[in-house]
């Protein structure tokens, strides 16, 4: 019998390692965002916490938000990059737009979603930046 148990237990401990990503360790970001609980951001999912987020930045509510305004979100040349008209502000369509441009970066697999591993890399940990 104690055989029996022994192997129930590694298995047990075993199984989630074998599994994959299904039992891949949520991101708190991935908790805080995805409301369908599915283990993942899709782009609507992260353009309605861009959105709040853009509105948390837009301290005077005049619907733009300016260098100083963004500092410490936008880098320098994600903010040139954000600012297609150059006229020195991101109103939140070109906010929304330079999202789902850095959402598409941190989807290399092209499924349109992010999961914990994407949001490790480069691109994920700038749109980390853009949403929380």
């Amino acid at each position: 019998m104690s055989l029996t148990r022994s192997a129930a237990l590694a298995l047990a401990l075993v199984l989630p390692l074998a599994a994959g990503p299904a039992f891949a360790q949520k991101s708190a970001v991935i908790t805080a965002f995805d409301p369908d609980k599915d283990g993942t951001l899709d782009l609507a999912e992260v353009k309605a916490a861009a959105s709040a987020k853009f509105d948390a930045l837009d301290p005077d509510k005049d619907g733009t938000l300016d260098a100083k305004e963004s500092k410490g979100v936008l880098s320098p040349n994600l903010f040139k990059s954000g600012d297609p008209d150059k006229d020195g502000t991101i109103d939140k369509a070109e906010y929304l737009a330079l999202v789902e441009a850095v959402f598409k970066d941190a989807d290399p697999d092209n499924d349109g979603t992010l999961d914990a591993k994407e949001l490790k890399t480069k691109p994920g940990k700038a749109l980390v930046k853009l949403i929380k």
